[in-house]
This record gives C-alpha cells, structure tokens and sequence, in this order.
C-alpha cells in the first residue's frame, strides 16, 4: 500500500471531500518504496560477435497500479464508523467497469491525471466499519498532462512554424487538431524532424477540416475529403536531444492542435 501525503482526489469530476471523506492511513508508519512507473522489460539476445547482449525489443511491463485508504473526516465532527448508505454511494462512484479520469489534488500534480477504476474493501475493526481500501488499476504505465494546446497562425504561404513537444516519452503523438482554411488550394503540411507531409486537396476558404486520428472530417458536404486526403496525419514528434518540431503549412490557415504529454510519474 503507498502512503499518500495528499488528502483529497477527483474522480469523474467529483472529488472525495465532497462525501466528507478523506486519504488516510490505518496500518502502521514508516517508509515506503514506491514504484515510478513505466516499468520497461528489455529483451535480449547472445551477440555472436562480442560478450554483450543485444536489445532486440522493449516495452512496458505493466499499467500503474496503487492501493490506498479513505475514512470519514474527523474535522466535520462526524462518527467514525461508516454507514452503510456511505459505503453503497461511495461504491457506486468509484467501482465502475470504466477508466475514467483519476487526480491527486495536490500542487505537485495539479496538471497530471491518470484513467483508473477501483476494486474496494471494507477495513473492518470488532466488525464495524471504519473506512475503505481502494485498490486502483489503470490503463496506462505512466500519468498524463491536461491538454496542452498549440496554436499555428498562417497568414503567408509556406509559413514556417516552430514549437516544443511536451512529453517525457520519446516517440510521437497524434494531437487532436482543428484547421480553418482561409485560402482555396491544395493544403500541405510538411513536418520535422520526421519528414512527413500531410496533403489535403481542393480545400475552400472558410472550411474546417478535423482530424482526430485516424478520422478526418470536412464542414462542406461537397468536399469528398475521403479521396483528397494523403492519409498522413500530422503529429508531434520527441526524442531526447531534439524536441523541436517544425511545420511549415503552405496555405494561409489556422490551426490548433490539442494533446496530452505524457507524463513518467507514478502516485
């Protein structure tokens, strides 16, 4: 079990204080050993050519997993023991068979929130209830930031536009991302480091193209956006010595892309 310097949480948009509760600790003080997260098992093989083992793959072990305890808040001059009618409302909000959005409130990780669901025990002293373990599972090794968007004004032909990844992941990401076509023309966004370009054809002035991978969608009914589109969503690329992305977007319009960086922390 970790031990929680924080006090209240927001699941789905509620946070546990509102039940009268709070993150507590029954068993016992002293330290604890916590896992960061994004467990990475490594995969080898014999080299026939030297002593050392080659990589062959790597992946992440295992979603980030926490249990934890709550009780009634003394400080609201309540009972300690836990109603039945508590432990029924309480059920119902947080053992559901979906991920949903999970937050520590807490300053430290006021930007970062897991998708979790939990599995509940009742802590039981002479056989009352005095509060509730929570046994969360999410669906991911790692945390992930609030939305983070970027906005890319083009006023000019080939404008060139630069910006910073946010992630502590190397790789890419495919941002959810809006476009307001302000010029007719065949639209192109070409991307580095990694040498991509998106193609949009025959785009109008005043449209709006969406693209939420791997969905793109048109505001004009005439546009048979399905057969104009290269198939080559933009995305966010990130490595350890270069987080620098450029776009250069050949027709003037304005984009905004939202994404969510991925954050290697655990709770």
């Amino acid at each position: 079990m970790i031990k929680m310097k924080a006090y209240d949480f927001e699941y789905d948009g509620i946070a546990l204080h509102n039940f009268g509760y709070i993150i507590c600790e029954f068993d016992g003080n002293g330290d604890n050993t916590v896992s960061n997260g994004s467990e990475i098992t490594f995969n080898t093989f014999k080299s026939i050519h030297n002593a050392a083992d080659e990589l062959s793959s790597a992946e992440y072990e295992n979603a980030i997993e926490a249990t934890f305890q709550i009780c009634r808040d003394d400080c609201l001059n309540q009972a300690p023991e836990m109603p039945v009618s508590d432990i029924r409302e309480l059920s119902k909000w947080l053992n559901r068979k979906k991920f949903l959005k999970f937050k520590i409130l807490d300053e430290e990780y006021k930007n970062l929130y897991f998708e979790a669901s939990f599995n509940i025990s009742r802590i039981e002293i002479g056989g009352v209830t005095y509060g509730l373990e929570l046994e969360m599972v999410t669906n991911r090794p790692y945390a992930r930031e609030e939305p983070v968007a970027i906005v890319l004004n083009t006023t000019e032909n080939n404008q060139q536009h630069n910006f910073v990844a946010k992630s502590d992941e190397e790789g890419f990401i495919y941002p959810n991302t809006t476009i307001e076509v302000l010029q007719d023309g065949d639209l192109t966004i070409y991307t580095e480091p990694e040498n991509r370009t998106t193609l949009i054809k025959k785009c109008k002035q005043g449209e709006t193209l969406t693209l939420h991978y791997p969905i793109i969608q048109s505001s004009l009914d005439s546009h048979k956006i399905m057969d104009d589109f290269n198939w080559t969503f933009p995305r966010i690329s990130n490595s350890y010595r270069n987080n620098m992305n450029e776009f250069t977007v050949s027709l003037p319009c304005n984009i905004t892309m939202w994404y969510s960086p991925i954050a290697k922390i655990s709770i």
